[in-house]
């Protein structure tokens, strides 16, 4: 299965999503927002998405 570490329009942070997601909702700020409008960080397995979320949080 793929996952997508999608970033936060609201808050900018970035979080995990399933690949096939139409929407989300950010769990550090709660905003719903589409998958598509969002700047996407990484489509790939849970792990890589997990470490590309870790390391973009991380910096902020």
């Amino acid at each position: 299965m793929k996952y997508i570490a999608s970033v936060c329009p609201r808050c900018g942070k970035a979080s995990a999503a399933r690949a096939s997601a139409k929407t989300h909702q950010c769990p550090y700020c709660g905003a719903a927002y589409s998958v598509d409008s969002s700047t996407i960080l990484l489509v790939g397995t849970a792990r890589e998405v997990r470490e590309a979320v870790v390391r973009h949080n991380s910096e902020k």
